[in-house]
C-alpha cells in the first residue's frame, strides 16, 4: 500500500515538474535565438554604413595667379552638403608682425602659410590646402564642361543690364570670370569665383566621383598637404556625394568692412560665417 502511494506521489510530481522544465527550456532557447538575431542585425548594420557618409572636413583652394584667389570648401557628408566660400586676396589676417593679407601670406610662403594665418586669425584652420593654376583646375573636369551662372544675384550694383545668365566653359573660365568681374570689388570677385565653382559641382554631379582622382593625377602641378590616405578618403567622399539624390551645393557669403590701408576685415558676422565653414566634425 505504501509503495503504491509512493509511486503515485512520484508520478504526480513528475506530471507537475516536467511541463515547467520544458517551459524553462523553451524560453531559454527563445532568448538565445533573439540574441543571435540581435547580433546578426548589429553586424549587418555596421557593414551597410558607408564611412564616407560620416565625413566632415574643409579644404583651402588657392588659385595660383599674379593676384591669387581663394575658396574654402566644406564637405559635410552627414548633411549631404558642399559649401563654398570665396575669400578676397586682400582679406586682413593676423600675423606675428601685426597684420598681413591672405594674398601676401600666400605669395611670401605658399598655401601652407596662408592656411596657418587664416587659422590663427579665426581660431580654426582648414583641414587641408591645395593650390593650382586655373588651367590645372579646369583639367579636373571633362572637356566641354559648361555651366550656366545667374549673374543677377552676383552684381554689386543694380544695373539691369547686368541681370543675365552667363554660360561659362570650364576650359576658358579664367578669361570669362575676369571679364564678368571686371567692375567688381575683390570681395565681389571672390563671391563670383565661389558661385561659379558651386555651379560646376551642382550642374555636373556625374563628374564629382572622378574629381579627386583627376586632381591626384595632376600632383606634379599642384601644391598640397594631402597624403595618400587623404586622397583615398576624398575619393570615397566624392564618390558618396555623386550618389546622393538630394545633394545641396551652397555658397557662404561673409561680410567685410574696409580698412584705410585698402584691406578688408571680416565683420563679426562675417567671421562667424567663415568659422562655420571651417567647423570640423568627423573628418580625418
Amino acid at each position: 500500500m505504501r509503495i503504491r502511494l509512493f509511486f503515485s506521489a512520484l508520478a504526480l510530481t513528475l506530471l507537475l515538474l516536467l511541463p515547467m522544465v520544458g517551459l524553462v527550456e523553451y524560453f531559454a532557447m527563445q532568448r538565445q535565438m533573439q540574441e543571435r538575431v540581435r547580433r546578426a542585425n548589429a553586424a549587418g548594420t555596421a557593414v551597410q554604413v558607408d564611412p564616407a557618409s560620416r565625413y566632415m572636413g574643409s579644404l583651402l583652394l588657392a588659385v595660383q595667379k599674379e593676384e591669387p584667389e581663394f575658396i574654402l570648401l566644406r564637405m559635410d557628408a552627414p548633411a549631404a552638403t558642399l559649401t563654398l566660400c570665396g575669400l578676397p586676396g586682400n582679406m586682413q589676417l593676423a600675423a606675428p608682425s601685426g597684420t598681413t593679407t591672405l594674398s601676401a601670406a600666400y605669395l611670401a610662403a605658399g598655401p601652407a602659410r596662408a592656411a596657418q594665418l587664416l587659422g590663427d586669425t579665426l581660431g580654426t584652420a582648414p583641414q587641408h590646402y591645395l593650390a593650382a593654376t586655373p588651367s590645372c583646375y579646369a583639367s579636373f573636369w571633362e572637356q566641354g564642361t559648361t555651366v550656366r551662372l545667374d549673374m543677377a544675384a552676383l552684381q554689386e550694383n543694380t544695373d539691369p543690364h547686368q541681370n543675365f545668365v552667363a554660360e561659362i566653359e570650364a576650359a576658358t573660365a579664367e578669361t570669362a570670370l575676369r571679364d564678368l568681374g571686371a567692375e567688381q570689388t575683390e570681395a565681389g570677385a571672390a563671391r563670383l569665383l565661389a558661385a561659379y565653382t558651386a555651379a560646376l559641382f551642382r550642374q555636373n554631379p556625374q563628374q564629382l566621383a572622378a574629381l579627386p582622382g583627376q586632381a591626384r593625377q595632376a600632383s606634379a602641378r599642384i601644391l598640397t598637404d594631402l597624403q595618400a590616405q587623404d586622397w583615398n578618403t576624398l575619393e570615397s567622399v566624392f564618390n558618396y556625394f555623386s550618389t546622393v539624390p538630394a545633394l545641396v551645393v551652397e555658397t557662404a557669403l561673409p561680410s567685410f568692412t574696409s580698412r584705410p590701408e585698402g584691406e578688408l576685415a571680416l565683420t563679426e558676422n562675417g567671421q562667424q560665417t567663415v568659422q562655420e565653414v571651417l567647423r570640423m566634425g568627423a573628418g580625418e
